[in-house]
């Protein structure tokens, strides 16, 4: 990496010369004309701008990236780069990674026009949008005589202003008042293209320019104006030239590498001071830019599925993931992986991607999960693998699918080498479809979710689906919330979450748990804590619906069942594991709870798949997947 420095001329040369690109990885053009505006000011001041990053490389290898032209003539209604075609006429060409905003604003300042929606006017109006170009006020320009010296009063600011041909050639305006005087007060303008500062030479003679300024004055106010402010005028006419031709004005580094990957880390690490961008925003931004609605379908993907249920929080990652392993492409999370062949492919296979995510995210509703108890969305992709391949979705299927996640969510298998998981998972329910001679087609070993077969896969870490027997009863002791979730699912599989909502309730009401309430029923002060500890525990919670858990809100279980009919109170006790010829009395929970935990172990141990701490899956997945970098 290498440190220079270049002029605003050249900077501007090298776009308009089609030199310097911006890659697809940068974000669209997002300054208003207020921060354009202000840049042009911390110009005139010699304020730093900042160090640029450009991209350098040769054209041969540019050729396989997609890169954007500059904007020139910036419109509102469609503020969109256009994408460089056809072949580079340079050899060597430019990509800015870092200082898009500031050099956009630049070209359109010095070379284009900006157009936006006049304040008052209704957006269907054409007439609504001018196209505006950039001004500098000469009379209203913050220097201060000090006898031969000329200094920059910082309490004001150099005057830029977007404005149509027309309004440039207002000689006057309204000066603001600060007295409560009403006879209005008029000041002298006199507004400079600035783009016409483009065109002189290094060899600048102001006295020239200053005499067409002179010549180009249309009242007689105006031309006193311009002749009383001579000084100051040619100094600002001085300063503007200098800027644009100083030699050191835009820092910037250069890199010259020819991997994307690699230039992707740089871009993540430089931008990560200003507006957040990860390596999503920018693999997204990469894999759309030749795709000409795909960020409108992605997006759409996302905010159908993030409605459904109680709703969910999937993101871009999670949709480009599983367009990865959908599309049986590789796995690892890299640009690599989204090489032009590879889009091309989600691009023609969109809307079937698109239909086995959505009905694995129903899938999900069903099971009754929403975005905050999903704890791994890398999970659901094997899911929609399977619905993708066209697996059966028949009610031993979806049990499996269920059991399948559940177990992946207790046992947290994806918290780590998740690239790694998906390629075993992938790799062990596909084998090669080999109908028309090709190799790279899969199909599914089995059109059924088969739980057992996904047992004996041999996972990455030593990891595995099977919950070992030592943790069963720590996970029962776990606190309200998702895995609390995950277990009481798998004890309630009769409950349809798609019909109505379901709440982790408890038995014995939290509001019982006071100190002064456990004095009062006798329980001794050092029994507390644990009394505590275990209130918000698998044991004493049961999942109910709304109609119900707003019937019982803070009763004692004893008190709430006892306005049930006799039948009711016999089938709920079973529905929910109560222990036979316990007392529900409060001061009786602890046998409660006791002899619950061990009913629900019990039941656990028959729908979970339980191992012995000493077993280990026997089966490796074929290795006809690519090797993951973990």
């Amino acid at each position: 990496m290498s440190y220079s420095s270049l002029s605003i001329k050249k900077a501007i040369a090298y776009i308009d010369q089609n030199k310097m690109y911006l890659p697809a990885l940068q974000r669209k053009f997002v300054w208003g004309k207020g921060q354009i505006e202000l840049l042009f000011d911390s110009l005139m001041r010699n304020y730093p701008i900042g160090t640029f990053l450009f991209w350098k490389l040769h054209k041969r290898v540019a050729k396989n990236y997609v890169f954007y032209d500059f904007l020139k003539e910036y419109d509102q209604r469609s503020p969109f780069n256009r994408q460089k075609t056809g072949s580079f006429t340079h050899e060597e060409i430019i990509g800015v990674l870092d200082g898009q905003q500031r050099l956009s604003s630049m070209y359109i300042g010095f070379m284009g026009t900006h157009t936006t929606k006049d304040r008052w006017k209704r957006h269907d109006n054409d007439n609504a949008y001018k196209a505006k170009s950039l001004y500098l006020n000469l009379l209203s320009l913050p220097f201060v005589l000090d006898g031969s010296k000329i200094t920059i009063n910082e309490q004001e600011n150099f005057e830029f202003k977007f404005l149509t041909e027309i309004e440039a050639k207002s000689s006057h305006r309204i000066k603001k008042s600060t007295t409560d005087n009403d006879v209005d007060e008029f000041e002298n303008l006199y507004w400079f293209k600035v783009s016409d500062a483009l065109e002189w030479d290094e060899d600048f003679d102001n006295d020239e320019v200053y005499e067409v300024i002179q010549s180009r004055c249309s009242e007689t106010e105006q031309l006193e104006s311009v002749l009383a402010n001579k000084k100051q005028i040619k100094k600002g006419l001085n300063t503007l030239h200098s800027r644009i031709f100083d030699t050191n004005l835009l820092s910037y580094f250069e890199i010259a590498k020819d991997d994307l990957e690699d230039i992707l880390k740089i871009f993540i690490r430089v931008n990560s001071g200003g507006t957040v961008l990860n390596k999503t925003d920018l693999l997204f931004s990469t894999i759309v830019a030749t795709w000409d609605d795909g960020r409108e379908k992605i997006e759409a993907t996302q905010k159908q599925i993030n409605a459904k249920g109680d709703t969910f929080n999937f993101g871009t990652e999670f949709l480009m993931r599983s367009c990865l392993v959908l599309t049986d492409a590789p796995v690892a999370y890299k640009v690599n992986s989204f090489k032009s062949e590879n889009v091309l492919k989600i691009q023609n296979e969109w809307e079937n991607i698109s239909k086995a995510i959505d009905k694995c995210v129903e899938l999900l509703a069903e099971f009754g999960f929403n975005g905050s108890l999903l704890t791994s969305q890398n999970a659901v992709i094997l899911i929609a693998y399977y619905i993708y391949k066209g697996g059966d979705l028949g009610k031993k299927s979806i049990e499996n699918i269920r059991k399948y996640l559940i177990h992946a969510l207790l046992n947290r298998i994806y918290s780590s080498s998740q690239e790694s998981l998906l390629s075993a998972f992938r790799n062990g329910i596909r084998e090669v479809d080999s109908t028309d001679g090709r190799c790279d087609i899969y199909r599914l070993k089995m059109k059924n979710f088969d739980f057992e077969g996904l047992l004996k896969i041999k996972l990455p870490s030593r990891k595995t689906l099977a919950i070992a027997d030592t943790d069963l009863d720590s996970l029962l002791m776990s606190k309200k919330g998702s895995t609390s979730f995950f277990l009481l699912s798998l004890l309630y599989p009769q409950l349809r979450y798609q019909d109505q909502s379901f709440d982790q309730d408890h038995i014995h009401p939290a509001a019982g748990f006071k100190k002064e309430n456990l004095l009062n029923i006798g329980i001794p002060e050092e029994q507390h804590q644990l009394w505590m500890d275990y209130r918000d525990t698998v044991p004493n919670l049961q999942l109910l619906n709304d109609r119900w858990n707003k019937s019982k809100n803070a009763k004692p279980i004893k008190e709430w069942l006892e306005t049930l009919e006799p039948a009711i109170q016999r089938s709920f006790k079973v529905d929910n594991y109560f222990p036979h010829e316990v007392s529900l009395d409060f001061r009786n929970f602890m046998e409660f709870f006791e002899k619950r935990k061990i009913e629900l172990l019990n039941q656990l141990n028959q729908v979970l798949e339980i191992t012995n701490t000493s077993s280990a899956p026997a089966v490796l997945a074929p290795d006809n997947d690519e090797v993951i970098e973990e």
